[in-house]
Formats: structure tokens, C-alpha cells, sequence
């Protein structure tokens, strides 16, 4: 892996809930999950779930379906 994007995926997963819902998402598996699943599992509104999810897709961490 190049090092810029080794720097901007750990910058990316630098935020705690940021990690957490991409660790959630990883042992979640291919199928994924719906976002009100996510702030329900993290205990985060759903407000405040959309910067952390947008984040990770702008990055191309995880995908929508």
C-alpha cells in the first residue's frame, strides 16, 4: 500500500466513532447495515451518524446499497 493512502485511511478512522462504525460494518460482513441500525448499535443519533458514514464512503471505506 502507498503511503498517501495508508495516511488518508488511518486519518479517515482517526475519529472514535468513525472507527467504531467501521469496525461495526466490517463484522457485519457484505450484507451491511442501515443507518438507523448503526446509531442504534453506536448509542449516536442519527445526526450525528451522517458525517461519520459520509466520511468513510468519501474515502471509499465502505459502499451504500
Amino acid at each position: 500500500m502507498e503511503t498517501r493512502t495508508a495516511t488518508t485511511i488511518f486519518e479517515s478512522l482517526s475519529s472514535g466513532w468513525r472507527l467504531e462504525a467501521f469496525r461495526l460494518l466490517v463484522r457485519q460482513g457484505p450484507e451491511g447495515m442501515v443507518a438507523g441500525d448503526i446509531a442504534s448499535a453506536l448509542d449516536i443519533s442519527p445526526s450525528n451518524l451522517v458525517p461519520v458514514v459520509e466520511r468513510l464512503v468519501q474515502r471509499g471505506l465502505i459502499g451504500r446499497q
